[in-house]
């Protein structure tokens, strides 16, 4: 009983959480949302987290995005990692969300991803959104730990990097980001370095 109202309180202060943000969810209502979490949990031969069942059917597949958004400064949702992966820079310590995957059977659907990684991935790790430059965010169903993986396999000594040691955890590192106000001059300056790295 008192596990179960601390599950409950979890996802509740999860939702609280969420209300920092603006959520683009994708939900499906002719999706029966109990059944498709049964059958992944099938699928996965594990149960996941309650309190992000819970979030899978409150909001499906959604996209966050940053409030704070003004014409002069643009925002991005980030989260801060416990543990930084290769693709951040010495002096960040953030990295993007892009965006989770969901219940509804389209591109965001949690159990195509889990089907796309289940050759890469061990079996306890599965993908539950998307990160920048093509990284996934997952859970370790056997401990609810949530991760980074780095799709170039960068590191010589491992290929996963603790972001949180929870969903709810997890949630509790978002953040808003200002993206620099002189993103057009950086784009510039990308491409040229693309073209340096392309001809040598």
């Amino acid at each position: 009983m008192c596990n179960a109202e601390g599950i409950n309180m979890s996802f509740n202060n999860i939702k609280q959480k969420l209300k920092e943000f603006s959520i683009v969810a994708k939900t499906d209502p002719r999706i029966n949302k109990n059944e498709q979490l049964k059958e992944i949990e099938m699928n996965i031969g594990k149960q996941l987290p309650s309190d992000y069942k819970d979030f899978l059917k409150k909001y499906g597949g959604c996209y966050l995005e940053s409030t704070k958004t003004t014409d002069e400064i643009e925002y991005d949702v980030c989260y801060k990692p416990l543990e930084k992966d290769p693709w951040m820079g010495k002096g960040d310590d953030t990295q993007l969300l892009e965006g989770f995957y969901g219940l509804a059977n389209d591109h965001n659907s949690l159990q195509k991803a889990i089907d796309t990684y289940s050759d890469r991935f061990p079996r306890n790790i599965i993908p539950i959104a998307s990160s920048a430059g093509g990284n996934e965010i997952c859970m370790d169903i056997d401990n609810g730990k949530i991760l980074f993986w780095d799709h170039e396999l960068s590191h010589p000594d491992k290929d996963f990097f603790l972001i949180a040691n929870s969903f709810e955890e997890f949630a509790f590192s978002l953040v808003d980001e200002p993206i620099e106000a002189d993103k057009e001059d950086d784009g510039i300056l990308y491409i040229e370095l693309d073209d340096d790295l392309l001809s040598s």
